[in-house]
């Protein structure tokens, strides 16, 4: 596993979702984003662009392994930044935010599609 390139394309993940979760929010007004279809399938797109920059170098390996560990490095990125920048700055609490079946659903798809994508990529 490139660990350097799979955080920085976990950091662009992280960007891409804290952006579409913003223009949702504040955009279109969408209250609730966790019970949101919208969401879930925004973030399935940009879990591919990502996903595609990190399997797109000549070094990488693919195969579902790599998947898989990526999938989980985007996952342990997103809860580092989120606890740095997201929690602080405008939920205030780290329990209400990490222990909900919504983040719960964005891990899984994370690492789903991550694991399908470096499959497929083999």
């Amino acid at each position: 596993m490139e660990f350097k390139r799979a955080i920085l394309t976990g950091i662009l993940l992280w960007v891409l979702i804290f952006f579409e979760v913003s223009v949702l929010m504040f955009g279109f007004g969408v209250q609730n984003i966790n019970s949101n279809i919208l969401h879930y399938a925004l973030l399935l797109v940009l879990i591919l662009i990502s996903t595609w920059v990190y399997f797109r170098g000549r070094k990488v390996k693919k195969g579902l392994g790599e998947g898989f560990f990526l999938g989980l490095s985007y996952v342990v990125v997103g809860v580092i930044l989120d606890s740095i920048i997201t929690v602080p700055l405008f939920v205030k609490n780290y329990v209400s935010f990490f222990v909900s079946w919504g983040m719960l659903i964005g891990f899984i798809e994370t690492i789903l599609v991550t694991i399908i994508v470096g499959a497929l990529k083999k």
